[in-house]
This record gives structure tokens, sequence and C-alpha cells, in this order.
């Protein structure tokens, strides 16, 4: 966390009194750091080196009656420990911790003045909103020495507005796409394009995701893995439409698996509402004069529709009353049944996400140091 403001330190030095009355009623004094004593403070959790607070041309204010008023301004930046667990509705915490270690608390101790930090000065930030902020005494210890320490919580709430328009409405929406890909035709020889092409949409908002979070692997935030669920449901569709159309584009369309078959009588022809009986002597095939074969044109019902003028006497062919369904039609049962089963992950996906977003909108609670 970057934030620049001042500290307002003040103590009593009894060495720096005087009677105001005798010297024309002064009241108070302004002097440079290196005429009197200070307290040695430092930023404990700074990341840009521990130096000590303040500068020498600073001037204290120094009433008659021995207060001192030391006013360091400065910027300051200070780790934070960030949880994107429910980004981009997320609250961080940080903190400033104020510390001396010239001095122990047998002879420095810091006090806080409020248990809150002013921010009359605090200007809007365009993405976070300041929550709340607390300050806090604590006791630090060193070798078995005791050091007093001041912390400055401050509690921010991500504003979510620009997330939500461009990363959790689109993750969302090209999930569901994902489905799509089981009720284009298998003639129309789009499904593995735009499949693929959905894929890759999912790898960018990925990627996007990444760029807008801060690197750790402590916790990773719930939308990212929605995201990789979604990318992995979309790599499992590819795949299932690979081996689907190679059923459907199979030579022998009556050569479907046992296997195959029994899935289908349990499970596919229940989903699609449709039943494996059929009528005896109903599909025929039929042979021209000139001993040239023709392949029939079979509706679903098995009704034999042929265009040759010149046929020889039918002969019937009994179709197995059991299971009178093609390779093609089996592919067709399969393509409504993994729709129908990726959307129901794909909608309980989402709801728990969306759920768990919704209800995750508390922002942390002001904590002790080391806790």
């Amino acid at each position: 966390m970057s934030s620049s403001g001042w500290l307002t330190v003040t103590w009593d030095d009894p060495r720096l009194t005087w009677n105001a009355s005798a010297y024309d009623d002064i009241e108070y004094i302004y002097t440079k750091q290196n005429k009197i004593w200070r307290p040695e403070l430092i930023v404990d959790n700074s990341v840009e080196g521990i130096t000590p607070i303040g500068h020498d041309e600073l001037f204290f204010k120094v009433k008659h009656t021995g207060e001192v008023r030391w006013d360091p301004p400065g910027r300051h930046v200070t780790h934070c420990e960030f949880d994107v667990t429910y980004f981009p509705f997320d609250y961080q915490k940080c903190s400033i911790e104020i510390a001396s270690f010239a001095f122990t608390t047998e002879v420095l101790t810091l006090i806080k003045t409020k248990d809150t930090i002013n921010i009359e000065d605090y200007h809007d930030h365009g993405e976070w909103i300041l929550h709340s902020t607390q300050v806090e005494n604590h006791v630090l210890v060193e070798n078995g020495e005791e050091f007093s320490m001041l912390e400055f919580q401050v509690i921010f709430e991500r504003r979510p507005g620009y997330y939500i328009t461009n990363i959790v409405y689109p993750v969302i929406l090209v999930s569901l796409l994902t489905n799509l890909v089981f009720l284009l035709p298998a003639d129309s020889g789009e499904k593995i394009s735009y499949i693929l092409t959905v894929l890759l949409a999912q790898a960018v908002l990925l990627t996007l995701i990444g760029d807008s979070m801060p690197t750790t692997s402590k916790k990773a935030p719930l939308i990212e893995i929605y995201v990789s669920l979604v990318l992995v449901m979309a790599a499992l569709a590819i795949v299932i439409t690979i081996l689907n159309l190679r059923l459907h584009l199979r030579a022998d369309q009556s050569a479907v698996p046992k296997w195959l078959k029994i899935f289908t009588l349990k499970v596919l022809l229940r989903i699609s509402c449709r039943t494996s009986k059929v009528k005896d002597c109903v599909v025929s095939k039929e042979v021209s004069n000139e001993d040239t074969d023709e392949d029939d044109y079979v509706n679903v019902r098995g009704i034999a529709l042929n265009r040759m003028s010149t046929l020889r006497p039918k002969v019937p062919i009994r179709k197995n009353p059991q299971f009178p369904f093609d390779c093609k039609e089996v592919s067709a049962f399969l393509d409504l049944f993994f729709f129908h089963l990726f959307n129901i992950v794909i909608f309980i996906t989402t709801m728990v996400l969306v759920l768990i977003l919704s209800v995750s909108d508390v922002p942390p609670t002001h904590t002790a140091h080391g806790e």
C-alpha cells in the first residue's frame, strides 16, 4: 500500500519550559530537530527501506509548558497481505506500523491519541473505497526487550463495477456458450471450430483475471477457479465432440458398440422421450431389373421409400425391434444428453459462485497485531 500523510507526535520535555510572562508572553517557539531531543521512529513494515521518520529541516513547535509537537510528513509504501478469494467483491486490510527500536518501553511508550485515523484530507480512489480505520497499541519483543509500537489499520473495499462489466459478465456468458456446441448439427462442419473458439475466449478471460490481481499463490480467487473449471469443461467438450463425430461418420451405420446400445436403451432414450419398439416387416430393400443396387431411404419409423421405377418384388428385411437405431441417430441422442448434462453442471457452478460472492460481502474485522 502506498500512502502519503503526516504523523502528529507530541511529548513533554521538562527541560524546555519557561515563564511566558517573563519573555514578552511568548507561549511557543519553533526550532529544528538538531536542537532538541526527539524519538527515533521507523515504519516497521516498510518495503522501501527502513529509515528514521522525519527530516533535518523540519521544525518542532515547543510550548512554554514543555510540550513538543512534531508533524513529520512522508510517503510510505508498506507491506499488505492480500486476500483475493472473493474478487472482485473483496475487502483488503493494510496497516502502517510505527515503532521505535532505539528505546525500550522503559524509556519510551507510544500511546494513541485517537482510536481512528484522521481522514479529513483523504481523496477518493477510483478502485478502492475507504471502509474504516483503527489505531491500536502493541508491544514488540526482540531479544528479551520490549518495544512500543502503534499500528494504523485501514480497511478498503474494492469498487466492483469495472470488474463486473469487463470480467464477471463475459466469464459467465462465455461459459454458457460451451453447451451450444452440442446443438450444432454434425453435418454443418462447424462443431470443432466453434468449441475451439470458445476455449480460446475462456483462456483470454483467465489471463485478464490474472492480470487484474496481485501475484500470490496463498489464496486463489473463486472466479479464477470457476473459469478454470469451465475451461476444463470446454476441453472435455472437444474430446466428446471428436468422438461423437467419428460415430456419426462411421461407414457401417449399423455397427453401434454393444455398451453404447445398452447406454442408449437405458439412458439416452429416456432423455429423448423415445421408444425402441418398431413394427415387424416394415423395412425392405429393393433391387432393380438391371441388378443395380441403390440404398433405400428409411425414415425414423422404418418406412422404406424407393425412387426406382422398375423394381423386383420386395424382399422384406426384418430390423432388430430392440435396437432400431443407426450410428447417426445414436450420435444425435448423445449430443442431446451432453447438452443437458453440461447445462446442469454450468448452472450449478454458476449459482454456487454467485451465491458465495453475494454472501461474502463482509469486511474483515480489526485484529490485534500478530493474530
